[in-house]
């Protein structure tokens, strides 16, 4: 292997062989070793709320609470959140941390820009370590099923409401219901009780 050589401004010069090595696999580049551990987090958060309407900031905060409270980020994850274009100032300024926020027009916009995340099955095998798909759409039931053929492992976090036949068949074990934004030692100072009649 070639080494590197100062010269008069005190710069080393980097030789071609000490460059990382990076493949390009559709168009994207990807590194040939993997960060351990790295997990690429999809958001459907219209689908995690349970509603397509309107979205509220209170909403958004309170569905990232319980998709961290379900599974834990971790640094160098990655989350990619999209919405429509109704829906952008909640998710935009409501989800904290970093995180890359799409927002596409139409009905099934937000499905369509979260499937362009994922519509290279290898490409994500070879990068991420494990895939974590918040959503009960049947529209991501293909995209679970050729990301774990390329042999990444996926979890799938379920909403409350909406778990599509074919996403509960393509994730198989792999589902995790939304978690509870409260630790289970808080108790609660003002339960609720339901009257049985």
């Amino acid at each position: 292997m070639k080494t590197n050589t100062e010269t008069s401004t005190g710069r080393a010069n980097v030789q071609e062989s000490d460059r990382p090595r990076v493949r390009r696999t559709a168009g994207r580049p990807a590194l040939y070793h993997r960060i351990p551990g790295r997990t690429l987090f999809v958001i459907d958060i219209e689908n995690m709320v349970g509603v397509s309407t309107q979205l509220t900031a209170r909403q958004v905060g309170k569905v990232q609470a319980r998709i961290n409270a379900a599974v834990k980020f971790a640094t160098g994850d990655h989350t990619v959140i999209a919405s429509n274009q109704n829906n952008a100032a909640a998710v935009c300024f409501a989800w904290n941390g970093p995180a890359c926020r799409r927002i596409r027009a139409g009905k099934e916009g937000a499905d369509q820009a979260l499937l362009e995340e994922l519509h290279d099955p290898v490409w994500v095998a070879g990068r991420y370590d494990h895939v974590v798909i918040a959503s009960g759409d049947h529209s991501f039931a293909d995209a679970v099923a050729a990301i774990k053929s390329a042999g990444c492992p996926v979890t799938v976090i379920v909403p409350d409401v909406g778990l599509s036949k074919r996403m509960r068949l393509a994730a198989g074990p792999d589902l995790v219901r939304l978690g509870s934004p409260f630790p289970a030692n808080i108790i609660t100072p003002f339960p609720s009780f339901k009257e049985i009649a």
